[in-house]
């Protein structure tokens, strides 16, 4: 059972507010949800590339200290850093990467909050489209969305170009990191704004605002039993 689940007020809240704005617009209507720290405990992006680093022998990676070359360049050039997790598929075929990417979820786990796996659920069943967007490689999430009930297709990340199967070191689409978030996902919904969108850190602020109803912010701390949910704020 999740620790500090949703107050019963909040959603409430949450709900009306949804609803109000749906009532407000005519269709299609979208929502959207940061991913790590927002949906679940892991940093799944980065756990994908220690998975990788272990176990799956990329050419990318012989010839040099992964995490060093990583760690550096983020540092001056965290877009880069980022597309640079994908880019290292480059030869891999998709069917592949997405079976290695299942393996580390599977291996590692990701620690889904129950709060926000019923929330998509409603929305579901509103007849809101849910995505969740987020600045790992889009490739690494996907097995966890699954677990929350979105489908790999609704999932935006940062990804390469696949062609004839095979991934590329050519960049896919929007850069999906602070105003990319919210880049990527008008480019998605043809420019129809979300009626909710939920995320938990700075990095998130764009693609929060971008919603014209329910915004959800969320505040992920530590207690003894590990990364918990504890600060829940609707704006």
């Amino acid at each position: 059972m999740e620790k500090y689940p949703f107050s019963p007020d909040l959603l409430k809240s949450l709900q009306e507010q949804i609803l109000k704005q749906k009532e407000s617009q005519p269709g299609p209507y979208y929502a959207a949800f940061d991913a790590d720290g927002t949906l679940w405990d892991s940093d799944l992006g980065e756990q994908f590339f220690q998975y990788q680093i272990d176990h799956c022998g990329l050419e990318s990676l012989k010839d040099v200290d992964p995490w060093e070359h990583y760690e550096s360049t983020k540092i001056p050039n965290p877009i880069g850093a980022y597309l640079w997790l994908a880019q290292i598929n480059k030869g891999q075929s998709l069917d592949q990467v997405r079976a290695w990417a299942k393996e580390a979820v599977d291996k590692s786990g990701a620690r889904c909050f129950e709060s926000q796996k019923k929330l998509i659920k409603w929305l579901q069943d509103n007849d809101i489209e849910v995505f969740i967007v987020t600045a790992s490689v889009q490739w690494a999430v996907e097995p966890a969305a699954q677990l929350m009930g979105v489908p790999f297709e609704n999932v935006l990340g940062i990804k390469t170009k696949v062609v004839d199967g095979i991934v590329t070191e050519d960049q896919d689409g929007p850069i999906t990191w602070r105003q990319g978030k919210a880049d990527a996902l008008l480019e998605k919904t043809n420019g129809v704004k979300p009626i909710f969108c939920s995320g938990n850190t700075l990095g998130d602020i764009s693609l929060i605002d971008v919603s014209v109803g329910g915004k959800l912010c969320i505040q992920t701390q530590t207690d003894n039993n590990g990364p918990v949910q504890k600060t829940h704020k609707v704006t």
